[in-house]
């Protein structure tokens, strides 16, 4: 308990001090990722003149360098032309452009809130004037954009509400309502950027330093801060979040990213990525909805789920189904991606790491040196208790191996596995690629099957293997593989 109370520590680094409150096991967390922060770069702004690292600001800062946020389109660079080719030019982006006119020096900090609008910025203490003076425009036409589209979205919601007392049919009235509702919905949405753009104006979009650390909390960045800001260099910083945090249906068209895609997975400790696509769209109305892909095993097709017309409440009693679909866990964490592109690095980064621990692990044990006989005889005695225990609970499951082409949905878009007798619910998939599947069957547990002339019967895990003999793979290790 003393370990989560909050303390206050003073942290010094080259002769500056971080001044930082939180528990031990945050203090220690800042304690490793300083020395690796201190010192990275940002290989995205390698070539611009003014990117330095953190360690340099910190210099010319004379102290703790000011972290400012700053909004994303800051720093698009506007399309000026084409060349002979007929490929698109590239203007410099208002960031650029100012701070190479005042000769101005910044870091460009890993953004570890990677799917919000703003990008951390360390700049001189000096400079903090110039920058806030240039933040403070922009988000002043935000701000003012926001309040703008939550007087239009007043307007829009008002002659939705006539349109329902108007219709002649119920049909016209359930689609007039479902407008209605993603016209509220998009508004709320709107309103919470309004509130995040005042709050950060508020402050002149400074983030304090040690608040700008904890959102790398629970993430790979705590862990392994090399690793993760390595990361940030290949693929950008990838967050993990719960399918109910960030699968909500989006109204409101500044929420959606500029990809128009965002890619939810989960990784199996065999390293295999299971994933869903999700691409963003709007009606013949303007009101945005989302469509989910879903590879369909053993086949190129897809199955597509989508959360138009529906609520957030209905979409989330949707979301188990497109889960399960995907091969994803419902209680596990996805890893959050934008653009094709970014996953397409991050599945590289994923494979190349589990290929670095598999080669480091699979070298020659070193030999164990004990302190006493005694401790020797009580490591090895414990290690033996585990591989029993670990043995007792492989042989709780057994594998079948079966075509990929026998995993169907049933009418609740349920996953189930074609047996000989029936269509079979409840089996958990272990394994899936284009031509096979592996499935793992408890022999306790009574399953469901629905017969060929649509009996539904009990059926025993026991008599399910028994009867697919032919089909059972060797011990299933699936009880600690996870996914």
């Amino acid at each position: 308990m003393a370990d989560e109370i909050s303390q206050v520590v003073e942290m010094e680094f080259k002769g500056t001090y971080y001044l930082f409150k939180g528990t031990k096991a945050f203090i220690a967390y800042v304690g490793k990722l300083l020395t690796e922060l201190m010192e990275w770069r940002n290989e995205q702004y390698l070539k611009k003149p003014g990117n330095c690292t953190l360690e340099k600001i910190q210099q010319i800062s004379e102290g703790t360098p000011p972290i400012l946020e700053f909004p994303k389109e800051m720093f698009e660079a506007p399309v000026v032309g084409k060349d002979a080719k007929g490929n698109v030019i590239f203007g410099k982006s208002e960031f650029d452009m100012y701070c190479e006119a005042h000769n101005l020096r910044y870091c460009i900090m890993p953004d570890l809130n990677p799917n919000d609008d703003y990008i951390p910025v360390a700049v001189p203490t000096q400079d903090m004037g110039i920058h806030q003076e240039m933040i403070k425009a922009v988000m002043t036409r935000r701000i003012l954009d926001e309040e703008n589209k939550d007087k239009d979205y007043d307007a829009k919601i008002v002659a939705a509400k006539e349109k329902i007392l108007n219709v002649k049919t119920d049909e016209e009235k359930a689609e007039a309502e479902a407008e209605l509702k993603a016209l509220e919905d998009a508004k709320a949405q709107n309103k919470e950027l309004l509130v995040e753009s005042r709050a950060k104006a508020d402050r002149d979009n400074v983030l304090d330093f040690a608040e700008y650390l904890k959102q790398g909390e629970g993430t790979l960045l705590e862990s392994d801060p090399a690793l993760a800001l390595k990361q940030v260099n290949e693929c950008g910083f990838v967050k993990e979040y719960k399918a109910y945090d960030c699968m909500w249906p989006v109204r409101e068209e500044e929420m959606v990213p500029d990809s128009k895609n965002v890619y939810y997975s989960q990784t199996t400790k065999d390293c295999e990525v299971h994933y869903i696509r999700r691409e963003f769209k709007k009606d013949d109305h303007g009101q945005i909805y989302s469509e989910y892909f879903v590879k369909m095993p053993g086949t190129s097709s897809e199955k597509i789920f989508s959360d138009f017309g529906l609520s957030r409440e209905d979409w989330e009693k949707q979301i188990p189904n497109v889960l399960a679909a995907a091969g994803l866990q419902n209680d596990e964490p996805m890893a959050v991606v934008q653009t094709k592109e970014r996953f397409a690095k991050y599945r590289e980064f994923v494979e190349e790491n589990f290929k670095n621990a598999r080669d480091e692990s699979s070298g020659e044990a070193k030999e164990k040196t004990y302190s006493s006989n005694q401790a020797k005889e009580y490591v090895e005695e414990h290690n033996k208790d585990q591989k029993e225990k670990a043995d007792f609970e492989d042989a709780m499951y057994t594998k079948l191996s079966i075509d990929s082409s026998r995993l169907l949905y049933d009418e609740e878009d349920v996953l189930c596995v074609e047996t000989r007798d029936g269509l079979l619910r409840g089996a958990m998939v272990d394994h899936i690629d284009e031509k096979s599947a592996i499935v793992f069957i408890q022999p306790d547990n009574i399953y469901m099957l629905a017969t060929p002339d649509g009996k539904k019967t009990e059926i025993s895990g026991a008599s399910l293997i028994e009867r697919n003999s032919d089909v059972v793979a060797d011990v299933s290790k699936a009880m600690r593989k996870g996914r």
